[in-house]
């Protein structure tokens, strides 16, 4: 909510650093105080929260713009049509700026898909191994069952 009405009071970042500050320090207290450490488990992404953030993106976008050009008015006499032509221009630049650099950034960084690839090697080097193994002991057991008839 802080990035969406950042120009309206700037002085709100620094309240939620010192809230953040805050609780990660109440956090800390209570996991090494007062409760058994939470067991963690992996996710391969962070799920709907990659949407709920792209739409909040998109409308800090807007509220942002509207707010500069409704606040800011060098004349003190906002116009329709100035002030909305400069809310379409700032808006429609800041999420060309957004939506290309969502473009142009993958989604993972390539050490990520590098050690991805190689524990998949990994995992089928290892699957691979495992079953020779097992053929290999049902054909020596298959070959005394015959020596023994």
């Amino acid at each position: 909510m802080i990035m969406m009405f950042a120009c309206a009071f700037p002085l709100a970042f620094t309240f939620a650093i010192v809230n953040n500050i805050m609780e990660i320090r109440t956090d800390a207290l209570k996991l090494l105080a007062m409760m058994r450490r939470p067991i963690p488990r992996a996710d391969a992404t962070i799920g709907a929260w990659l949407n709920i953030f792209q739409f909040l993106i998109i409308m800090s976008i807007c509220t942002n713009s509207a707010l500069l050009v409704c606040l800011y008015d060098a004349e003190g006499t906002w116009s329709l049509s100035p002030g909305l032509a400069a809310i379409l221009v700032m808006e429609h630049l800041l999420l060309f700026i957004k939506f290309g650099f969502s473009r142009i950034v993958p989604e993972e960084p390539a050490w990520v898909r590098a050690a991805r690839r190689k524990n998949a090697t990994q995992a089928e080097q290892m699957c691979s191994k495992q079953l020779l193994r097992s053929i290999s002991g049902d054909e020596k057991r298959f070959r005394e069952m015959k020596k023994n008839e």
